[in-house]
This record gives C-alpha cells, structure tokens and sequence, in this order.
C-alpha cells in the first residue's frame, strides 16, 4: 500500500503539478479524520437479477472496453500492456482483489474511466460497501459498490453500464439478488439504479466516535419503494 501510494504521489506531482498532490494530500489526511467521527444516511437497495436487454444500458462513448478483474495476477496483466493501473489510483484495490472482491473496468484508450465492484463473500463485502447491512450470500445474494467516475467521463452513462454488467455477472454465476446502499444525496447513483427498477427497503444511519460504532436500519413502514427513493421526509 505504501509503495502504491509513493507511485500516486510521484505520478500526480508529474503529471498535475504541486498544487493537486496538496490538494489530494489534504483530501486523504480527511478520510483519517472520518475515522475519528462519522456519520452517514443511505437507503437499502435489493436488486433482482434478471435477463435484461443489454443494449439499454450502453455508454454514450464511440469506443470503450471492459475488463473484469478477479486476481492481481489479471490486473497485473493490464498493466504490463498498458492500461492505467487502478492499483494505483485507489490504494486499497490489491487488498481488494486478495479477499475476493471483482473489479469492472472501463477504459478508454487505456486510460481508466469507469470502476465498479462485486463482492460474493462476506470476506469481501466490508471492501465494497463498509456498512454493515446483512447479505445473505449462501443464499444466493451478493454486493455491489466502490462504483466511481472519471470527471471527464461523467454524464456518458457508465455507472447504469457498469451496473448492467455486474448484474449479469452474477445473473450468469446462478446469483438471484444483488444488495447495496446509496447515501441519501447521491442523486446521480439514485438516477442510474433506477433504470433497474430496484426495491428501496428503508433508511439506515451509521454513526462512528472513535472505535464505537451505532448502525440503524428503518424499513419503510408502507412496504419497499421502486424505482426511486421516497420524498425527503424520511
């Protein structure tokens, strides 16, 4: 993790400058000030696998590839032809790959684009979505997060794409339901999960002092939601 993140600092120093390694500098000391307090409000996502028509959910990009990455030893392959290492633009992936987690990659050219994960075990789960909603996985569910953008190529659709490949990856391995969660604000994943006609279960707030956790889950009393969240008084 050290070396990765020497090889980021190196690499935005080069390639942006002295001002964005300060910036992401100040940026990465704030995820260790969350670990001293944070608190966050998301809703419960259950997603039901089914055959869809996949070519609802293509991109807005003349050219594109997608590579799934389920070791180190793939992603070591991409590498070493040429594709942006997503290794080291978010430090925590090799961990990832080691506890079981697949990485989607989208990449233009062989510049990285798009990344999304799947967890199928709870050895991996805590590395795609930290909260602590239970997934049934001997029961054919699994978990799906650590989706991220590239600015530039924001507003082209790769998260409903993503998505749509994560769904029929696990569709085909015999899955039946995909859970997740989004935060109360994040208006654009709650667009793209839509296009999915998910069930919303309910709220959930997870609050952190220090090593003391509090996690609440609130189903709504009226039954699950489709589609998009309910109206803001919940």
């Amino acid at each position: 993790m050290l070396r990765n993140a020497l090889a980021r600092s190196r690499a935005l120093l080069r390639e942006e400058g002295l001002f964005s390694l300060l910036r992401h500098t100040v940026a990465f000391a704030g995820v260790f000030g969350k670990r001293v307090y944070r608190r966050r409000e998301v809703f419960l996502y259950h997603h039901h696998l089914i055959e869809r028509d996949g070519s609802a959910f293509q991109p807005r990009l003349d050219e594109f590839e997608l590579h799934i990455v389920e070791s180190d030893a793939k992603a070591n392959e991409l590498a070493e032809a040429g594709y942006e290492d997503f290794r080291q633009l978010f430090l925590l992936s090799g961990r990832n790959l080691s506890r079981g987690a697949v990485a989607f990659c989208v990449y233009v050219g062989q510049r990285l684009a798009h990344i999304g994960w799947v967890s199928m075990s709870d050895t991996s789960k805590q590395c795609v979505d930290p909260y602590p909603f239970h997934v049934a996985f001997d029961r054919g569910e699994a978990c799906t997060g650590g989706t991220y953008t590239v600015p530039e190529y924001r507003g082209k659709g790769l998260m409903a794409y993503g998505y749509y490949e994560r769904f029929e990856y696990l569709r085909k391995l015999g899955y039946t339901s995909s859970r997740n969660s989004v935060e109360r604000g994040n208006v654009s994943s709650q667009r793209a999960h839509a296009k999915f006609s998910p069930e919303i279960v309910g709220t959930a707030c997870f609050r952190r002092f220090l090593f003391r956790t509090r996690w609440t889950e609130c189903p709504f009393p009226d039954g699950p939601r489709i589609g998009m969240p309910p109206s803001p008084q919940y």
